[in-house]
């Protein structure tokens, strides 16, 4: 019942607010946009108090829209962002056959096999996976397997994996940036804005890695205690493990312990206990092993295909452009043929995106055969989905009665300069995502950027989309409520019966994360700015 009064008293203040700012003219809005702003609220507010039931109220909401004639059902199919959802189902499906052939669990088990009794520079290599693989797979699926692979050492050594989990979590919202792949806001930024695969690798990754690096120092920094207890299990098990050989011993950095054969002895060193699988499934048969191994090699095909597709998307459609010769009528009445790469024929940006995940999709839901309606029911989060079209809907239906460039035109009037809005852009984004979610809060913060920039064509350069992007991931590690990886990890904790974590614990360290985040992607920002970089000089971006 607290809730419910807590949701009224915000839905009251927030109409109250929005009368005041427009009776005394610090943000005029008319009534049917101070009725769009209250119903967008209801939205917001319902999504924060009662998250099992955010679906109710997005439905409910978009209905209320409808009602009130501030949204069409055309307007609906047109604002609902169609691309991006289609896109995140086509990958689902791919990365759904991944997760269900355990081609994650396969890759980090032989990757910890290979580092072998080095505690802390395991630590390491693992935050820098969770990076990696959540830039190509997305940050929810890192985090399963990641977390997956970090439990089996923690159980192994009878150790309390919060801490560990957490910083995997850091690693994976931070990776999650490097890619437009990494993060629905990632895919939404870059089918709307043009920014391609290759330009979130070279002007989104380095900041998204030197975050991870800083990352990674605060947390072996934080949680000293925990990483010390990791090194001396493992050196303490390889030193009860020893055989009876003639062995060397030498001492690494941070107390790290690296175990050599000497030349003169005899035997066989131990076992390695990091190279254990994580499902060591006992072998049946060579037919069964060799079937393995060949889904193994065809998750890698699917994998690196749909990569190579993502990569080459900008290069694909400028191709695709310039294949065919078409026919138009022109202004005289006569068929004229047009010849091959007009401007008319080119592909529209990020159409190639959308392409990749729905062709991949296509493979993967062939190769499953008997199992693909499975695959779709059980592999794609139609849950999320579906929230994600209401949210962009109801966006839609604040830029369509103009709120957005009510606001758009308050930052641009203000003479805050350039940078100035940059910032406020950034961290209003990322405030958002710490306490809502990171999904909602670029959604939100995208048609007024495209205002802003409309407002001055040419002043402002892409960087305000990559600290948008930014603000949405770096942000999201403040609170455990600030992204889905976040609140997928918990429950995977509680589920393996560790307990849950509490909001204080999980905000001291990541608060400091956060905010170091984004005081690097600033100095960054403004350094690659001052370079004069191509990818943010560009003033074409964010037409659509």
């Amino acid at each position: 019942m607290a809730k419910v009064w807590k949701f009224f008293g915000l839905l009251g203040g927030t109409i109250l607010l929005l009368i005041v700012v427009s009776k005394t003219g610090w943000l005029v809005f008319q009534s049917h946009q101070i009725l769009s702003i209250s119903i967008f609220s209801m939205f917001i507010y319902g999504t924060l108090l009662f998250g099992d039931f955010r679906l109710a109220f997005a439905f409910g909401g978009i209905a209320l829209l409808m009602i009130c004639n501030l949204l069409t059902v055309e307007r609906f199919t047109q604002a609902a962002n169609l691309d991006v959802l289609i896109f995140l189902i086509g990958t689902f499906l791919v990365i759904g056959y991944l997760e269900e052939n355990q081609f994650f669990e396969h890759v980090v088990s032989a990757i910890v096999g290979a580092i072998g009794p080095r505690p802390q520079t395991l630590l390491l290599v693992l935050m820098i996976m969770g990076s990696v693989f959540s830039a190509l797979v997305g940050e929810v699926t890192a985090i399963l397997f990641m977390a997956g692979a970090m439990l089996h050492l923690t159980n192994k050594y009878r150790l309390n994996p919060v801490p560990f989990i957490i910083m995997l979590v850091f690693a994976c919202n931070n990776g999650s940036a490097m890619s437009s792949v990494g993060n629905p806001i990632g895919v939404l930024i870059a089918l709307k804005t043009g920014l391609s695969f290759v330009d979130f690798l070279k002007w989104a990754a380095p900041v998204a890695i030197v975050v991870d690096v800083a990352t990674f120092a605060i947390c072996r920094w934080w949680f000293a205690d925990s990483f010390n207890a990791f090194s001396e299990a493992v050196n303490a098990e390889f030193a009860l493990r020893r055989a009876p050989v003639a062995e060397l011993v030498t001492a690494g950095g941070d107390g790290e312990t690296v175990v050599e054969q000497s030349a003169g002895g005899s035997g066989s060193l131990p076992e390695n206990p990091l190279t254990e699988t994580y499902f060591n499934q006992p072998s049946i048969s060579p037919s069964i092993d060799e079937e393995a191994h060949r889904t193994f090699r065809l998750c890698w095909a699917i994998l690196i295909g749909l990569i190579l597709l993502l990569v080459t998307h900008g290069q694909t459609e400028r191709l695709l452009g310039t294949l065919f010769e078409v026919q138009r009528v022109s202004a005289e009445g006569k068929l004229e043929t047009l010849p091959s790469g007009a401007p008319i024929y080119g592909l529209k940006e990020g159409t190639m995106m959308v392409v990749a995940a729905l062709l991949m999709g296509s493979v993967v839901l062939l190769i499953s055969r008997e199992r693909a309606r499975e695959l779709v029911e059980r592999r794609v989060d139609w849950w999320t989905l579906s929230f994600f079209m209401m949210l962009f809907a109801s966006v839609g239906t604040l830029e369509h009665t103009q709120v957005t460039q009510v606001i758009a035109q308050k930052l641009s009037t203000t003479h805050l300069g350039r940078l100035a809005t940059i910032q406020i852009v950034g961290w209003a984004t990322g405030w958002l995502s710490a306490f809502l979610d990171n999904v909602l809060a670029v959604a939100t913060f995208m048609p007024v950027v495209h205002d802003i920039r409309a407002s001055s064509p040419g002043f402002y350069t892409s960087a305000i989309y990559w600290f948008m992007l930014f603000g949405g991931t770096f942000m999201g590690n403040m609170t455990v409520i600030g992204s889905t990886a976040n609140i997928v990890a918990l429950g995977l904790l509680e589920k393996r019966g560790h307990g849950g974590v509490s909001f204080g614990y999980w905000m001291k360290i990541g608060f400091i994360v956060a905010i170091a985040s984004m005081l690097i992607a600033t100095v960054m920002l403004l350094a690659m700015s001052h370079l004069g970089m191509p990818a943010l000089a560009n003033p074409g971006f964010g037409k659509d």
